[in-house]
């Protein structure tokens, strides 16, 4: 992605709430990561389509794609967290679940974290999380594809007018997309109308300083995390375990406790 490129999908952002990337995934790409969500979508009610890091390969792509990094942490840090990976399959009949804003279980749009003192106010001055929707399958108008409300980010009131749903509009993009857009940004799924399946997977990332879906140094398999390379203790947020010890027996690096006091980590 040269400069030029990159400013255009920032300024989207800024302005719009969302852009949608082209290219991030190869069609082969795509195939592979789909046809795993196909075998792990019958054991959906008990996490199949959770934590895909550890599942197959395929997914570990999604947080290499080096253009992609550098617009996520253009507005929420270069020690952005991976908050989670997974999987999105809307089946023909399904979809149009209404709009919402992300952020709702460990973000600042949960209702219990909402203080007296905001006055029913979201934080909108600048993005607290960016969301990351890789389109698998080609997003089209009527198979189930992602629908968003240009500049709803900056709206500062929880409660979505009914007016927003008219000004909605569907993310039609080709296969290997990526929908990013601003946490506070309403969106929703649209009905699928085809006689197909609409695959997906969704990366939320987080601020450092926020809760993310998962603790993510902690369900990360080794071996996903040493593939991850020097960026993995990043990504997956070892760097921001809070310490357990005190903190001259804590090695923030590596999100533990300093090799000497090795008889104090937990697992």
């Amino acid at each position: 992605m040269d400069q030029a490129t990159f400013n255009t999908h920032a300024l989207r952002i800024k302005l719009e709430g969302y852009t949608i990337v082209p290219g991030l995934l190869t069609s082969e790409e795509c195939r592979i990561a789909r046809e795993e969500l196909e075998e792990r979508y019958p054991d959906r009610a008990r996490g199949g389509l959770e934590w895909l890091f550890n599942k197959a390969q395929i997914f570990e792509r999604l947080y290499k794609l080096p253009d992609l990094l550098c617009l996520i942490r253009h507005f929420i840090g270069p020690d952005a967290l991976l908050s989670a990976i997974y999987g999105s399959v809307i089946m023909p009949g399904e979809g149009g679940r209404g709009l919402h804003a992300d952020g709702g279980v460990t973000g600042h749009n949960r209702t219990a974290s909402i203080a007296p003192a905001d006055v029913g106010r979201r934080i909108t001055s600048h993005p607290m999380a960016i969301n990351v929707i890789f389109c698998l399958s080609e997003f089209t108008a009527n198979n189930g594809a992602t629908e968003l409300v240009p500049g709803s980010h900056r709206y500062p009131f929880f409660d979505i007018p009914e007016e927003a749903y008219e000004n909605a509009r569907t993310a039609v993009a080709p296969e290997g997309s990526a929908v990013v857009l601003d946490i506070n940004t309403w969106h929703g799924a649209t009905r699928n109308h085809t006689d197909q399946p609409r695959y997906a997977v969704l990366s939320p990332w987080r601020r450092r300083w926020t809760k993310c879906e998962y603790e993510m140094a902690r369900v990360v398999k080794a071996d996903v995390l040493e593939r991850a390379g020097e960026e993995g203790p990043v990504i997956f947020g070892l760097q921001a375990q809070p310490p357990y010890t005190e903190l001259w027996q804590w090695d923030r690096e590596t999100g533990g406790p300093k090799p000497e006091f090795a008889h104090l980590r937990r697992n």
